[in-house]
């Protein structure tokens, strides 16, 4: 008969019963992880730049105030919003980086890095709707005035403003325009992408497009240009930066951006009577978007 041999005890199990301890890595560890994350999920470049920006001062705050992240309370960030009002930050600046902070927590959560905690439920500063700079109709009169007529550059210059004004567009989703977009007789663009729709184009617009395309044999609606030609397949949003603030300068509007004009597009909707959802539609956003700073400059006309 063999002798039973005693298993020694590894040293590494747990009591039963006990939950083993949640992994804390460091902070910067735990940034880069969910920075990865933020790239993954297909965030921009500059949005993720943002949220590291947030997080680099929340452990500013931490470092100075001696706290742990791993063991903030809702009281933490009721003494961060005010450590943040201190450092000169205005209420909508404040809010984006509370949000940025909790948005951290709930990551550390969902890995496992972090036990459930009453920081996710802490409340935000409310967004203080500030009214955009909207061009009035004598603007936009200005504006066109200033675009350059009888090159094939100017003609994509004009095709571009006026798109943006008609469609509200955003830069990015205009520099991506192929012409297979287009249909019937290029009174129909079908916008692909995260937030795919179709939008009905005013005949003005069609007849340039018709024009556009005789002289324009690339892929893309807008493509790169200079004083010597063609230099690229398709415009970039620093390109349309370049060109608005061009323009801006010589229709007198200090304040015209490309964004401008999706503003503009929104409070001529608006005057018009289509009904919110309808806008919302042409955007491409959410049902919460909120159409109150553009009521209040349609009143103050």
């Amino acid at each position: 008969m063999t002798e039973r041999m005693s298993e020694k005890p590894s040293g590494k199990a747990t009591e039963k019963g006990k939950p083993k301890a949640v992994a804390k890595p460091a902070y910067a560890k735990l940034v880069k992880g969910y920075m990865g994350f933020l790239t993954g999920t297909g965030k921009s470049l500059s949005t993720i730049s943002s949220y590291q920006g947030d997080l680099n001062l929340l452990e500013n705050f931490l470092a100075e105030r001696k706290k742990d992240f791993y063991h903030l309370v809702p009281r933490d960030f009721e003494a961060y919003e005010y450590w943040l009002q201190n450092q000169g930050l205005k209420i909508n600046t404040r809010r984006r980086k509370i949000l940025s902070a909790k948005s951290l927590v709930k990551y550390a959560v969902s890995r496992k890095k972090m036990a459930l905690s009453d920081v996710q439920f802490v409340r935000a500063p409310e967004r203080l709707e500030r009214l955009p700079w909207i061009p009035l109709p004598k603007d936009w009169e200005k504006l066109k005035s200033a675009l350059p007529k009888g090159t094939t550059l100017s003609l994509r210059n004009t095709l571009l403003v006026h798109m943006l004004a008609e469609t509200g567009l955003t830069v990015a989703e205009l520099c991506a325009l192929r012409w297979d977009q287009l249909s019937g007789g290029e009174t129909t663009l079908e916008i692909v992408g995260k937030h795919p729709r179709t939008l009905r184009l005013s005949e003005e617009v069609s007849s340039w497009l018709r024009e556009w395309r005789e002289k324009n044999t690339g892929k893309h609606l807008f493509p790169g240009f200079n004083r010597h030609g063609v230099t690229s397949s398709k415009m970039t949003p620093r390109g349309v930066e370049l060109f608005f603030r061009q323009l801006a300068k010589a229709a007198g509007l200090k304040f015209l951006k490309p964004k401008t004009l999706r503003h503009f597009a929104i409070a001529t909707w608006l005057s018009e009577n289509i009904a919110e959802n309808e806008i919302q539609r042409r955007l491409g956003v959410h049902s919460n978007y909120s159409f109150d700073a553009y009521r209040k400059h349609l009143e103050s006309r």
